[in-house]
């Protein structure tokens, strides 16, 4: 998340959570691009803190307040780090963000693989470090309850997203799961996002197809010569077959090439659901 951090709260007398928190900043879990003002602040800090050993945040600081002689643009909306509230803001921030999908290893591998293919390394990384997390809803009746379960984690930063099937059976069909994500959103959950092709699997380019089911090429060959919107909607998992492991395992290689074939507004789709996480990490 970008931080916007409070010069006062390097005044306080408890040192641990400010150094908490411009850890998780060094370490690029989290952004913050301090003003000269707020980067001479960090610096006097950082020279009243010589005791405390901390080479990687030593180094983040020093090139921060080189950096601030040229402000840096970012148009995401910052979190208010204040003296206030800077307890419950530091815990919130370094609790793993949460994404209740249907199914955690199919969807956790789709959105995983997606995130390789369209070359947003911060996601694929903050699913190694634990920084993202998926909860497993087990079907879409309980993922709003899921989810609002899941906000109660945290106190401030409701760091939870939702991503939902379309269950559409036809281009600009109706989708029960429209109510669901509404619900989800009454319960306090902002971050939704509805698929708008059937299901995960209608998004899988043909290389993933072929690397679960090497032998079924005449089922495959059937999908293939169908238009890419039919396609979006067919029941490929009773066509083609079932997969049971991550829908796109580490072994494919993907790129944004691979999903543009069906069609270029499915890859900024795709890249409106990884916005969707970057906005809770």
């Amino acid at each position: 998340m970008l931080l916007d951090i409070e010069p006062a709260v390097f005044a306080g007398a408890d040192h641990a959570p400010v150094i908490d928190v411009l850890m998780m900043v060094a370490k690029k879990r989290h952004d913050w691009h301090p003003t000269l003002a707020a980067a001479d602040r960090l610096d006097r800090f950082m020279q009243g803190s010589r005791e405390v050993k901390l080479p990687v945040l030593t180094e983040w600081a020093q090139k921060a307040f080189e950096e601030a002689a040229h402000p840096h643009e970012d148009e995401r909306p910052a979190v208010p780090v204040t003296v206030a509230q800077l307890e419950d803001i530091v815990d919130d921030l370094g609790k793993a963000a949460v994404l209740v999908v249907e199914n955690k290893l199919g969807d956790g591998g789709f959105v995983r693989g997606v995130a390789r293919a369209l070359g947003e390394q911060r996601v694929v990384d903050a699913l190694r470090k634990g920084w993202l997390r998926f909860s497993h809803g087990g079907g879409c009746g309980q993922m709003a309850k899921l989810a609002a379960d899941e906000c109660e984690a945290f106190t401030l930063l409701l760091r939870v997203a939702i991503l939902y099937d379309g269950d559409r059976y036809m281009e600009g069909g109706p989708s029960d799961n429209d109510a669901k994500a509404a619900r989800a959103r009454a319960a306090g959950v902002t971050e939704v996002h509805v698929l708008t092709f059937r299901e995960a699997e209608n998004y899988l380019p043909f290389p993933v197809w072929e690397h679960h089911f090497p032998r079924r090429t005449a089922q495959i060959s059937v999908v293939r010569s169908m238009p890419p919107r039919q396609r979006g909607y067919d029941d490929l998992k009773v066509r083609i077959g079932k997969i049971t492991d991550p829908l796109i395992p580490d072994a494919v290689a993907l790129t944004e090439a691979d999903f543009a074939e069906l069609g270029p507004d499915v890859v900024a789709e795709l890249r409106e659901l990884l916005a969707m996480i970057h906005r809770i990490l």
